[in-house]
Protein backbone atom coordinates (compact mmCIF):
# COMPACT_ATOMS: atom_id res chain seq x y z
CA UNK A 1 0.00 0.00 0.00
CA UNK A 2 2.81 2.44 0.84
CA UNK A 3 4.50 1.64 -2.46
CA UNK A 4 1.45 2.56 -4.55
CA UNK A 5 1.06 5.88 -2.40
CA UNK A 6 4.62 6.64 -3.17
CA UNK A 7 4.13 5.55 -6.91
CA UNK A 8 0.97 8.01 -7.33
CA UNK A 9 3.42 11.00 -5.80
CA UNK A 10 6.23 10.44 -8.07
CA UNK A 11 3.50 10.22 -11.25
CA UNK A 12 1.77 13.43 -9.73
CA UNK A 13 5.25 15.25 -9.37
CA UNK A 14 5.92 14.20 -13.25
CA UNK A 15 3.08 15.38 -14.40
CA UNK A 16 3.29 19.05 -13.20
CA UNK A 17 6.96 19.41 -14.27
CA UNK A 18 5.82 18.16 -17.78
CA UNK A 19 3.16 21.28 -17.26
CA UNK A 20 5.17 23.34 -16.60
CA UNK A 21 7.74 22.92 -19.15
CA UNK A 22 4.89 22.76 -21.44
CA UNK A 23 3.55 26.38 -20.67
CA UNK A 24 7.43 27.56 -20.30
CA UNK A 25 7.70 26.40 -24.23
CA UNK A 26 4.52 28.14 -25.39
CA UNK A 27 5.27 31.22 -23.82
CA UNK A 28 8.45 31.31 -25.13
CA UNK A 29 6.46 30.50 -28.90
CA UNK A 30 4.15 33.44 -28.24
CA UNK A 31 6.99 35.76 -27.37
CA UNK A 32 9.41 34.71 -30.25
CA UNK A 33 6.05 35.55 -32.44
CA UNK A 34 5.26 38.74 -31.12
CA UNK A 35 9.14 40.03 -32.02
CA UNK A 36 9.01 38.41 -35.21
CA UNK A 37 5.56 40.44 -35.89
CA UNK A 38 7.47 43.76 -34.73
CA UNK A 39 10.67 43.39 -36.45
CA UNK A 40 9.33 42.61 -39.81
CA UNK A 41 7.86 46.00 -40.48
CA UNK A 42 10.41 47.65 -38.65
CA UNK A 43 12.89 45.89 -41.54
CA UNK A 44 10.44 46.14 -44.56
CA UNK A 45 10.64 50.05 -43.49
CA UNK A 46 14.38 50.16 -43.69
CA UNK A 47 14.63 48.11 -46.91
CA UNK A 48 11.86 50.68 -48.28
CA UNK A 49 13.69 53.82 -47.45
CA UNK A 50 16.82 52.41 -48.78
CA UNK A 51 15.34 51.68 -52.09
CA UNK A 52 13.97 55.14 -52.05
CA UNK A 53 15.54 57.45 -54.78
CA UNK A 54 17.55 59.81 -52.75
CA UNK A 55 15.77 63.90 -53.92
CA UNK A 56 17.58 67.23 -52.76
CA UNK A 57 14.88 69.53 -51.36
CA UNK A 58 15.39 73.22 -51.13
CA UNK A 59 12.95 75.66 -49.53
CA UNK A 60 12.29 79.58 -49.77
CA UNK A 61 9.66 81.98 -48.81
CA UNK A 62 8.46 85.50 -48.34
CA UNK A 63 8.31 84.56 -44.56
CA UNK A 64 11.60 83.68 -43.11
CA UNK A 65 9.62 82.90 -39.55
CA UNK A 66 7.18 80.10 -41.09
CA UNK A 67 10.34 78.62 -43.42
CA UNK A 68 11.69 75.57 -40.68
CA UNK A 69 7.97 74.83 -39.82
CA UNK A 70 6.68 73.70 -43.31
CA UNK A 71 9.78 72.88 -44.49
CA UNK A 72 10.00 70.28 -41.86
CA UNK A 73 6.16 69.12 -42.57
CA UNK A 74 7.03 68.81 -46.51
CA UNK A 75 10.25 66.53 -46.07
CA UNK A 76 8.70 63.87 -43.79
CA UNK A 77 5.59 64.05 -45.73
CA UNK A 78 7.58 63.68 -49.41
CA UNK A 79 9.63 60.70 -47.64
CA UNK A 80 6.68 59.26 -45.55
CA UNK A 81 4.42 58.96 -49.14
CA UNK A 82 7.43 57.34 -50.58
CA UNK A 83 8.15 59.22 -53.61
CA UNK A 84 11.80 59.66 -52.81
CA UNK A 85 14.10 59.27 -49.37
CA UNK A 86 13.89 63.31 -49.13
CA UNK A 87 16.51 65.15 -48.08
CA UNK A 88 17.12 68.95 -47.04
CA UNK A 89 20.86 70.29 -46.64
CA UNK A 90 20.66 73.00 -44.82
CA UNK A 91 23.93 74.68 -46.10
CA UNK A 92 23.16 73.92 -49.43
CA UNK A 93 19.37 75.72 -49.03
CA UNK A 94 21.32 79.01 -47.62
CA UNK A 95 23.89 79.18 -50.39
CA UNK A 96 20.97 78.70 -53.16
CA UNK A 97 19.55 82.19 -51.39
CA UNK A 98 22.63 83.90 -51.12
CA UNK A 99 23.00 82.77 -55.00
CA UNK A 100 19.77 84.54 -56.28
CA UNK A 101 20.11 87.88 -53.73
CA UNK A 102 19.70 90.04 -57.17
CA UNK A 103 16.02 88.41 -57.52
CA UNK A 104 14.55 91.16 -55.63
CA UNK A 105 15.71 94.23 -57.03
CA UNK A 106 12.88 93.71 -59.93
CA UNK A 107 10.63 95.42 -56.90
CA UNK A 108 9.59 99.00 -58.09
CA UNK A 109 9.41 100.24 -54.20
CA UNK A 110 9.03 103.77 -55.15
CA UNK A 111 6.04 103.24 -57.58
CA UNK A 112 4.36 100.90 -55.30
CA UNK A 113 4.25 103.61 -52.31
CA UNK A 114 2.59 105.99 -55.22
CA UNK A 115 0.09 103.49 -55.99
CA UNK A 116 -0.84 102.98 -52.00
CA UNK A 117 -1.03 106.72 -51.98
CA UNK A 118 -3.56 107.50 -54.58
CA UNK A 119 -5.57 104.81 -53.19
CA UNK A 120 -5.88 106.04 -49.91
CA UNK A 121 -5.98 109.47 -51.25
CA UNK A 122 -9.42 108.48 -53.43
CA UNK A 123 -10.96 106.53 -51.17
CA UNK A 124 -10.36 109.33 -47.91
CA UNK A 125 -11.64 112.30 -50.06
CA UNK A 126 -14.72 110.33 -51.02
CA UNK A 127 -15.43 110.08 -46.91
CA UNK A 128 -14.93 105.96 -46.63
CA UNK A 129 -13.63 106.93 -43.43
CA UNK A 130 -13.27 103.00 -41.85
CA UNK A 131 -12.33 100.97 -44.95
CA UNK A 132 -9.30 103.87 -46.04
CA UNK A 133 -8.08 103.78 -41.91
CA UNK A 134 -7.81 100.49 -42.30
CA UNK A 135 -6.23 99.79 -45.86
CA UNK A 136 -3.94 102.87 -44.78
CA UNK A 137 -2.31 101.04 -41.62
CA UNK A 138 -2.28 97.61 -44.12
CA UNK A 139 -0.21 98.95 -46.84
CA UNK A 140 2.43 101.08 -43.98
CA UNK A 141 3.16 97.56 -43.10
CA UNK A 142 3.96 96.47 -46.61
CA UNK A 143 6.38 99.62 -46.47
CA UNK A 144 8.08 98.78 -43.60
CA UNK A 145 8.62 94.95 -45.43
CA UNK A 146 9.26 96.70 -48.57
CA UNK A 147 12.05 99.26 -47.36
CA UNK A 148 13.78 96.43 -45.34
CA UNK A 149 14.07 93.80 -48.02
CA UNK A 150 14.66 96.26 -50.88
CA UNK A 151 17.58 99.19 -49.64
CA UNK A 152 16.76 101.72 -52.29
CA UNK A 153 16.45 105.58 -52.49
CA UNK A 154 12.33 106.41 -52.92
CA UNK A 155 12.43 109.84 -53.10
CA UNK A 156 9.99 111.78 -51.07
CA UNK A 157 7.41 108.69 -52.14
CA UNK A 158 7.48 107.12 -48.69
CA UNK A 159 6.86 110.75 -46.86
CA UNK A 160 3.74 110.91 -49.51
CA UNK A 161 2.32 107.62 -48.59
CA UNK A 162 2.88 108.61 -45.17
CA UNK A 163 1.00 111.92 -44.86
CA UNK A 164 -2.37 110.28 -46.39
CA UNK A 165 -2.08 107.76 -43.85
CA UNK A 166 -1.87 109.94 -41.03
CA UNK A 167 -4.78 111.93 -42.51
CA UNK A 168 -6.94 108.40 -42.86
CA UNK A 169 -6.27 107.74 -39.45
CA UNK A 170 -6.10 111.43 -37.85
CA UNK A 171 -9.05 110.37 -35.26
CA UNK A 172 -6.38 107.44 -33.74
CA UNK A 173 -4.14 109.90 -32.28
CA UNK A 174 -0.86 107.15 -31.62
CA UNK A 175 -1.75 105.72 -35.20
CA UNK A 176 -1.65 109.03 -36.90
CA UNK A 177 1.26 110.52 -34.78
CA UNK A 178 3.70 107.64 -36.33
CA UNK A 179 3.04 108.47 -39.50
CA UNK A 180 2.81 111.98 -39.24
CA UNK A 181 6.48 112.32 -37.68
CA UNK A 182 7.52 110.20 -40.94
CA UNK A 183 6.19 113.20 -43.33
CA UNK A 184 7.52 115.56 -40.84
CA UNK A 185 10.28 114.80 -40.61
CA UNK A 186 10.96 113.51 -44.88
CA UNK A 187 8.80 115.70 -47.55
CA UNK A 188 10.13 119.06 -48.68
CA UNK A 189 8.63 122.35 -48.27
CA UNK A 190 7.35 122.20 -51.37
CA UNK A 191 5.56 118.75 -50.83
CA UNK A 192 3.81 119.84 -47.72
CA UNK A 193 2.15 122.96 -49.06
CA UNK A 194 0.87 120.32 -52.03
CA UNK A 195 -0.61 117.84 -50.10
CA UNK A 196 -2.14 120.15 -47.15
CA UNK A 197 -3.82 121.93 -49.30
CA UNK A 198 -6.06 119.00 -50.18
CA UNK A 199 -6.97 118.61 -46.77
CA UNK A 200 -9.07 120.01 -44.16
CA UNK A 201 -7.31 122.56 -42.47
CA UNK A 202 -8.55 121.33 -38.86
CA UNK A 203 -7.16 117.78 -39.99
CA UNK A 204 -3.66 119.33 -41.00
CA UNK A 205 -3.62 120.83 -37.40
CA UNK A 206 -4.87 118.22 -35.42
CA UNK A 207 -1.39 116.79 -37.05
CA UNK A 208 0.81 119.07 -36.21
CA UNK A 209 0.32 118.86 -32.59
CA UNK A 210 0.49 115.36 -32.48
CA UNK A 211 3.52 115.86 -34.14
CA UNK A 212 5.58 119.20 -32.58
CA UNK A 213 6.79 117.95 -29.67
CA UNK A 214 8.51 115.05 -30.66
CA UNK A 215 10.12 117.22 -33.72
CA UNK A 216 11.44 119.65 -31.46
CA UNK A 217 13.13 117.45 -29.61
CA UNK A 218 14.78 114.32 -31.16
CA UNK A 219 17.12 111.17 -30.46
CA UNK A 220 20.35 110.94 -31.60
CA UNK A 221 20.80 107.58 -33.21
CA UNK A 222 25.00 106.56 -33.61
CA UNK A 223 25.22 103.79 -36.48
CA UNK A 224 28.36 100.92 -36.19
CA UNK A 225 30.33 98.59 -38.52
CA UNK A 226 28.96 100.54 -41.89
CA UNK A 227 32.11 99.91 -43.70
CA UNK A 228 31.60 98.06 -47.29
CA UNK A 229 27.66 99.15 -47.10
CA UNK A 230 25.09 101.20 -48.50
CA UNK A 231 22.83 102.51 -45.88
CA UNK A 232 19.83 103.85 -46.08
CA UNK A 233 17.08 105.03 -43.36
CA UNK A 234 13.53 104.89 -44.33
CA UNK A 235 14.35 104.87 -47.38
CA UNK A 236 16.64 107.97 -47.77
CA UNK A 237 20.28 106.57 -48.89
CA UNK A 238 22.18 107.79 -45.49
CA UNK A 239 25.91 109.63 -45.65
CA UNK A 240 26.24 110.13 -41.71
CA UNK A 241 26.91 107.58 -38.89
CA UNK A 242 24.91 109.60 -36.42
CA UNK A 243 21.64 110.80 -36.93
CA UNK A 244 18.41 112.36 -35.16
CA UNK A 245 14.97 110.76 -35.21
CA UNK A 246 11.97 112.12 -33.20
CA UNK A 247 11.00 109.59 -30.58
CA UNK A 248 7.79 107.35 -31.48
CA UNK A 249 8.43 107.06 -34.55
CA UNK A 250 9.08 103.25 -36.25
CA UNK A 251 12.20 103.79 -38.40
CA UNK A 252 13.34 101.14 -40.73
CA UNK A 253 17.31 100.67 -41.36
CA UNK A 254 18.52 98.89 -44.58
CA UNK A 255 21.95 98.18 -45.77
CA UNK A 256 23.49 96.51 -49.25
CA UNK A 257 26.63 95.16 -48.28
CA UNK A 258 29.59 93.34 -49.98
CA UNK A 259 28.88 90.36 -47.74
CA UNK A 260 25.64 90.22 -47.44
CA UNK A 261 22.26 92.59 -46.92
CA UNK A 262 21.00 93.81 -43.35
CA UNK A 263 17.38 95.14 -41.78
CA UNK A 264 15.78 96.80 -39.12
CA UNK A 265 12.89 98.13 -37.67
CA UNK A 266 13.75 100.47 -34.51
CA UNK A 267 12.61 103.33 -32.63
CA UNK A 268 14.90 105.99 -31.65
CA UNK A 269 13.56 106.39 -28.24
CA UNK A 270 14.33 102.41 -27.71
CA UNK A 271 17.42 102.44 -29.54
CA UNK A 272 20.40 104.73 -29.63
CA UNK A 273 22.57 102.69 -31.23
CA UNK A 274 22.02 100.15 -34.50
CA UNK A 275 24.81 97.80 -35.65
CA UNK A 276 24.87 96.33 -38.97
CA UNK A 277 25.62 92.85 -39.37
CA UNK A 278 25.16 91.84 -43.00
CA UNK A 279 23.47 88.32 -43.39
CA UNK A 280 22.45 86.34 -46.12
CA UNK A 281 18.59 87.22 -47.78
CA UNK A 282 15.88 84.50 -46.41
CA UNK A 283 12.80 86.23 -47.65
CA UNK A 284 12.02 86.14 -51.72
CA UNK A 285 8.35 87.32 -53.10
CA UNK A 286 8.84 84.52 -55.46
CA UNK A 287 10.74 81.91 -56.42
CA UNK A 288 14.70 82.01 -56.13
CA UNK A 289 16.50 81.40 -59.65
CA UNK A 290 17.47 78.10 -60.20
CA UNK A 291 20.08 78.93 -61.69
CA UNK A 292 21.55 79.86 -58.65
CA UNK A 293 21.29 75.98 -57.21
CA UNK A 294 25.02 75.25 -56.21
CA UNK A 295 25.39 72.99 -59.07
CA UNK A 296 28.48 70.98 -58.05
CA UNK A 297 27.29 70.25 -55.12
CA UNK A 298 24.31 68.84 -55.91
CA UNK A 299 26.29 66.55 -58.29
CA UNK A 300 28.00 65.64 -54.99
CA UNK A 301 25.46 63.96 -53.58
CA UNK A 302 24.35 61.51 -56.01
CA UNK A 303 20.62 62.59 -55.53
CA UNK A 304 18.23 61.28 -58.52
CA UNK A 305 16.06 64.53 -58.20
CA UNK A 306 16.23 68.17 -57.02
CA UNK A 307 12.73 69.73 -56.01
CA UNK A 308 12.32 73.78 -55.13
CA UNK A 309 9.14 74.87 -53.27
CA UNK A 310 8.08 78.38 -52.34
CA UNK A 311 5.58 78.98 -50.44
CA UNK A 312 4.23 82.75 -50.87
CA UNK A 313 1.79 83.56 -47.64
CA UNK A 314 1.19 87.33 -48.73
CA UNK A 315 -0.13 85.93 -52.44
CA UNK A 316 -1.52 82.79 -51.50
CA UNK A 317 0.19 79.83 -53.41
CA UNK A 318 3.06 77.62 -54.04
CA UNK A 319 5.14 76.99 -56.22
CA UNK A 320 7.29 73.74 -56.99
CA UNK A 321 9.52 72.71 -59.52
CA UNK A 322 11.14 68.87 -60.11
CA UNK A 323 14.99 69.22 -61.47
CA UNK A 324 16.63 66.20 -63.08
CA UNK A 325 20.20 66.90 -61.63
CA UNK A 326 22.51 65.29 -63.99
CA UNK A 327 21.22 67.60 -67.03
CA UNK A 328 20.26 70.32 -64.85
CA UNK A 329 16.55 70.74 -66.14
CA UNK A 330 13.29 71.27 -65.14
CA UNK A 331 11.26 68.00 -65.77
CA UNK A 332 7.57 69.83 -64.63
CA UNK A 333 6.48 72.39 -62.25
CA UNK A 334 3.37 73.55 -60.73
CA UNK A 335 1.67 76.53 -58.92
CA UNK A 336 -1.02 75.23 -56.43
CA UNK A 337 -3.14 78.06 -54.76
CA UNK A 338 -3.61 78.33 -51.11
CA UNK A 339 -6.34 80.84 -51.28
CA UNK A 340 -8.97 79.20 -49.25
CA UNK A 341 -8.99 77.11 -46.02
CA UNK A 342 -9.74 74.47 -48.34
CA UNK A 343 -6.48 74.73 -50.35
CA UNK A 344 -4.76 75.18 -47.45
CA UNK A 345 -5.56 71.45 -45.88
CA UNK A 346 -5.25 69.77 -49.14
CA UNK A 347 -1.99 71.70 -49.93
CA UNK A 348 -0.22 68.67 -48.64
CA UNK A 349 -1.88 66.27 -50.86
CA UNK A 350 -1.66 68.48 -54.01
CA UNK A 351 2.05 68.73 -53.44
CA UNK A 352 2.44 64.65 -53.45
CA UNK A 353 0.54 64.31 -56.37
CA UNK A 354 2.33 66.83 -58.45
CA UNK A 355 5.98 64.67 -57.83
CA UNK A 356 4.48 61.48 -57.88
CA UNK A 357 3.37 62.72 -61.65
CA UNK A 358 6.39 64.19 -62.20
CA UNK A 359 8.92 61.31 -60.87
CA UNK A 360 7.09 59.19 -63.26
CA UNK A 361 8.02 61.50 -66.02
CA UNK A 362 11.55 61.99 -65.53
CA UNK A 363 12.28 58.26 -66.31
CA UNK A 364 10.15 58.20 -69.46
CA UNK A 365 10.62 62.12 -71.32
CA UNK A 366 13.70 63.82 -71.78
CA UNK A 367 13.93 66.78 -69.43
CA UNK A 368 13.33 70.27 -70.96
CA UNK A 369 15.48 73.52 -70.52
CA UNK A 370 15.24 75.59 -67.49
CA UNK A 371 13.94 78.29 -69.43
CA UNK A 372 10.84 75.53 -70.34
CA UNK A 373 8.53 73.34 -67.91
CA UNK A 374 5.18 72.09 -67.75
Amino acid sequence: MKFLLVQNRIYFMLFCLINVLLTLFLSSCSTFHTQTAKTTPQKKSQQNSISLQKALIFYASDDPILLPYFSSSFTRRIAEDGIYHAVQNRNLNKEWMANSNGSKADIDVEHRFQLYAQNIKTHFLKKRTAKVSFMARSAMKEALVLLSNNPSSVGFTYAELAFWAAVANWDIPHVARSYALIYEKYATFALKDKLESQVDVLIINKLKDLTNPYLVKQKTVKLLNTNKCAVFLNGQELKTKIFQLPAKMTSVISANCINGSFSQTFSADRQSVVKISPYFPTSFYSMPDPQGLPKEEILKERAAAVILIYWSHSERYLDSLLIEPKAFSIVKKTRISLSTREDLDQAGDNLMAFLKSASDKISKNKPSHLTAGN
